[in-house]
């Protein structure tokens, strides 16, 4: 090697190859759904919201059921109303295998969901957090028969405790991600349905459009005007919002819906 090629190389930082994008998880099988856990605050606190998790033919879970705010009687807790779709803690091998979902060097989160137009969220639980601490972030979706690819730097992602947003955050680690998993808890009594085909982790490139534009997102729903005027104002209207974060995810006590999935 020549004296100019050893300073060039000297001079010159490795490129490193991208890692290619991966899928952390599919649901195509019932052992793609058996690695996941479905509740609610009546498995949890003697609620009302009922939520299930079905696997369709065509290569997706679907997420739905109905959710509640009603306060069960002779209890102790100030609000209630969430549905909770979550993977299991993968189990260390006897071969000392990490038990993590490593992410590699992406910094990114794909979901490939089909929504109601609800706001939903993403919940990330690592390895090196209690069981009542989550790092959260909004998935808006859009409603109606097409599927939408949300992608989500896990930078987005805000740790909360308890519900409540940490004032002193700590970056989220790709390497010690535990768990996924998805979140209603928006105080909108009525039913729901996700469709939820994928999760993968990948690396969004500089220029790309990352995540969903929250400034323009809109959720649908309903609104009954109970008046006496015979116009047609009467009918049921359709409204557009934009759901704020902290309104529709840090809603519910962490703790309760955490604490049933160390298995």
């Amino acid at each position: 090697m020549s004296i100019g090629q050893l300073w060039k190389k000297l001079l010159n930082p490795p490129i490193f190859e991208r890692v290619k994008p991966f899928k952390l998880f599919a649901f195509n099988t019932s052992k793609d759904l058996n690695a996941w856990v479905c509740t609610s605050d009546k498995k949890a606190i003697g609620g009302f919201s009922e939520a299930s998790a079905e696997l369709m033919p065509e290569g997706y879970v679907r997420f739905h059921g109905t959710l509640s705010t009603k306060i069960p009687s002779n209890s102790k807790v100030v609000r209630s109303g969430f549905c909770l779709f979550r993977s299991k803690p993968k189990k260390p091998s006897i071969f000392g295998s990490d038990s993590n979902l490593n992410l590699k060097t992406h910094d990114t989160l794909e979901f490939e969901v089909r929504g109601d137009g609800r706001a939903y969220v993403a919940n990330i639980q690592t390895s090196a957090l209690h069981d009542e601490d989550l790092y959260q972030a909004a998935l808006y979706t859009r409603g109606g028969p097409h599927w939408q690819t949300i992608q989500v730097p896990l930078s987005e992602f805000l740790l909360t405790s308890r519900g409540f947003v940490q004032n002193e955050q700590t970056m989220l680690h790709p390497s010690r991600v535990e768990t996924i998993g998805f979140l209603l808890a928006d105080k909108r009594e009525g039913p729901f349905q996700l469709d939820i085909r994928h999760i993968r982790a990948t690396t969004v490139v500089d220029g790309e459009k990352s995540v969903m534009d929250t400034e323009n997102a809109k959720i649908t729903t309903t609104w009954d005007r109970t008046t006496n005027d015979d116009s047609d104002n009467n009918t049921n209207k359709y409204i557009a919002i934009r759901p704020l974060l902290y309104s529709c995810v840090f809603l519910c006590p962490t703790h309760l819906f955490t604490e049933n999935f160390k298995q």
